[in-house]
Formats: C-alpha cells, sequence, structure tokens
C-alpha cells in the first residue's frame, strides 16, 4: 500500500510543541525506508498515525488511496490490512510460538477457528502461509515451542511472522531491535526487509541500521530534515541540541 502524508500535524495536550508539524511524505506501495531519529523526534507518533491510532489535528492522510479516519470502519479496515511490531514483542507466555502467531489473526476468526487452534492445530486457509513463512525466517522448528523458552532474537522472528501472516500492505515496526545485539538486530532488519512487496517503514535511532535501507527519511523536533539515500544523509544533524 502506498502511503501520502499532507501537512500532517499532531499536538498531544501533554506537550508544548506539536509531535509533529507539517509533514509532508510519499511513500510508493512496496518501498522500504528507514524512520532516523532521536528519541522524541516523532517517528512512534508518525507509526501510530499510520496504524490509525492518533488522528492529527491537520493535514491530510491517505494509506492505499483511502482516508483511514474517515470513518471507524476505515481504521478497522486499515489494522486488517497492515502489520505492526512494537519494541517489545508483546508475544503471549505460556502457549506456543505457532498459537502466538495465530492470535493475530483472532479478529477474523470463525467460531470453528477458535476450536482448531485451541487443539493446536491450524486454520486451513493459514496452513501454507504459516509454513512458508516460518521456513522463510527460520523458526519452522520452533513452532512448538512456548515463548518464554525462545531467545530474544527467535522471538522477533515469532512476532513478524505474526505480523506477516495476514499478508498484510503495509508493516509498520517500531524500533524492533530493542534488546538485541547488534548481530541478532542486524539479523531482525534482514528478515524485516525480506518481506518483498510489502510497504515497510521502520523507526530506528540506529544509524547503522538505517544504513541498511535505500531510502532514509530523518526526523528531528516532530520534522522531516532529511530524506533521501543513506550515504546523502547527514546522521549528526538528526541528533544535534
Amino acid at each position: 500500500m502506498d502511503v501520502t502524508l499532507t501537512g500532517l500535524t499532531v499536538r498531544f495536550d501533554s506537550q508544548p510543541v506539536p509531535a509533529l508539524e507539517s509533514v509532508d511524505l510519499r511513500v510508493p506501495a512496496g518501498e522500504q525506508v528507514a524512520l532516523l531519529g532521536a528519541s522524541g523526534a516523532g517517528k512512534s507518533t508518525l507509526l501510530r498515525v499510520l496504524l490509525g491510532g492518533v488522528r492529527p489535528l491537520a493535514g491530510e492522510v491517505r494509506v492505499g488511496g483511502r482516508d483511514p479516519f474517515g470513518s471507524a470502519a476505515g481504521v478497522r479496515a486499515l489494522r486488517q490490512r497492515s502489520g505492526f511490531l512494537r519494541q517489545r514483542d508483546d508475544l503471549v507466555p505460556g502457549v506456543s510460538a505457532r498459537t502466538n502467531i495465530l492470535m493475530g489473526q483472532s479478529s477474523r476468526w470463525r467460531l470453528g477457528d477458535w476450536f482448531t487452534v485451541a487443539r493446536g492445530g491450524v486454520p486451513s486457509r493459514h496452513t501454507a502461509r504459516l509454513a512458508e513463512l516460518a521456513h522463510r525466517h527460520g523458526i519452522a522448528d520452533l513452532l512448538d515451542r512456548r515463548i518464554e523458552h525462545l531467545s530474544g532474537g527467535q522471538r522477533q522472528r515469532v512476532a513478524l511472522v505474526r505480523a506477516l501472516l495476514g499478508g498484510p500492505g503495509l508493516l509498520l515496526a517500531d524500533e524492533p531491535t530493542t534488546g538485541l545485539d547488534p548481530e541478532r538486530a542486524a539479523a531482525a532488519v534482514a528478515d524485516l526487509r525480506g518481506a518483498h512487496g510489502v510497504t515497510l517503514l521502520l523507526a530506528t535511532h540506529d544509524g547503522a541500521l538505517a544504513r541498511q535501507f535505500p531510502r532514509v527519511i530523518g526526523l528531528r523536533a516532530g520534522r522531516i530534515v532529511a530524506d533521501g539515500p543513506p550515504a546523502r544523509i547527514a546522521m549528526e544533524q538528526l541528533y544535534a541540541a
């Protein structure tokens, strides 16, 4: 799905300055972009807008050609067509990786699906897709393990497969490498970038990870201050006081 933001401004009552101010941005369908900036630059707020969780004070939002804020149904439809990875994986302990992945689709389950998953099975419409994603992202042999028995990197891959299972057109990742060592962080970004055909926006404060993307959008104090290939981005300007 393509993303277009025009004059986007977001302000929270608890903050004296806008979280985002006059942001113009276009991301074509299928493009992979890193949102780079220090804490408080507006990266997470921008992703929350695209997920329909924050309504802008001003400006226009188009995702897949639609205004998600036109109705409650529009927000629900956007979330059903999107995948989201948080800083923490938000997985449920006490159940298997497979169940955690399937629970990401529970808003669309029919009654029979609940019984199938409760018995440790997979609804038929997800069988092939789950097997493909689990193999591609290296967790095929981990599906029966309980979440608390997995490493941080393994949990991140489970969360990624959960986000991708429904075939999203838009994948949003908010600091998804938090808590991972550099090697595992790089592997996690490589996994995300392997989601071909999906529009990907990844928020990070790590310039080294951002350099793995063909396009970097630099944010500072709620404004876009840089946009282009990483070789053309002066990373230091994003963190200067």
